[in-house]
């Protein structure tokens, strides 16, 4: 748990204030001073206007990318807050509240990267051929990573060189969203170091839950599931013999025959690349 968060602006720890308000409600008069103290005190904190962000936009598994785009005050102040951290504060909090830190910034970047180039059929169509937007570097956290020697970051960066190798924890596959149909759902509020464990779990089995993304047919021994399963086939077999064996600690009632030998046969859903915009 992080004590000390001194290296928030002040600005940003009023825009993080500002934005907390309509997010929680109190019983009782606090201390101005005490209310800021308490603030830095917790790197969880700075998450809260995340949350205001995505209870009201978040639309099931999918998400009011206009409506932010009118109104994205909120949003900007929870940027400003990640952005005002620096590495001293970062490397005291714990690694579970550092995976939050990196999962609700990759999340929140994606979706203010789709907002500024709204309206957009696809979050593709922000790259081009030359640079995918991926691969764009727009994410001005190189400081809290330096070990990658760049002031600004890629979604590609955070994903697959901070997420993935840092934490080894399959489930940030379920964390993470990249604005497109064919990805586990955005979850209706901000990851915390507190409820860190429980969230997680519950992300991996709504997103197997969701017969749009991953199907399982006992009678034919046959599982088709999520393309992240082919391309991250690595991190889920780390500590799982197969894919379909890691899959079954989240539906118990499918352990006995996606566990046994031989196994269900294995095939990918196609993924749709199209905004995971509510429908107009």
């Amino acid at each position: 748990m992080l004590h000390t968060l001194h290296p928030i602006t002040s600005a940003a720890l009023f825009s993080v204030l500002l934005a907390c308000g309509s997010a929680a409600s109190l019983d009782a008069p606090i201390d101005a001073h005490s209310t800021v103290e308490s603030t830095v005190a917790d790197l969880d904190a700075i998450h809260a206007p995340w949350t205001a962000v995505l209870a009201e936009h978040v639309r099931g598994d999918t998400f009011d990318y206009a409506a932010l785009k009118k109104n994205r005050s909120r949003l900007d102040a929870y940027i400003a807050a990640l952005e005002a951290v620096t590495p001293e504060a970062l490397g005291k909090a714990s690694k579970q509240a550092r995976f939050v830190f990196w999962a609700n910034a990759y999340n929140a970047y994606t979706v203010r990267r789709v907002i500024d180039g709204y309206p957009v059929a696809s979050i593709r169509d922000l790259g081009d051929d030359k640079v995918s937007v991926w691969d764009r570097e727009f994410v001005p956290l190189g400081q809290l990573f330096p070990k990658l020697e760049k002031a600004k970051l890629t979604l590609n960066d955070i994903e697959n060189k901070i997420l993935r190798p840092e934490f080894q924890d399959a489930r940030v596959h379920a964390a993470i969203n990249c604005a497109s149909k064919g990805c586990p759902p955005l979850r209706a509020e901000a990851f915390t170091e507190a409820k860190l464990e429980e969230q997680l779990d519950a992300q991996v089995r709504v997103w197997l839950g969701d017969a749009s993304r991953n199907r399982f047919d006992r009678a034919k021994n046959r599982i088709e599931v999520s393309k992240v399963f082919e391309w991250f086939a690595e991190d889920f077999t780390k500590s799982a013999v197969s894919v379909p064996a890691w899959i079954a600690r989240f539906r118990p009632d499918d352990k006995v025959w996606l566990t046994a030998t031989p196994g269900p046969t294995v095939a990918y859903v196609d993924y749709d690349w199209s905004l995971n915009d509510v429908k107009r």
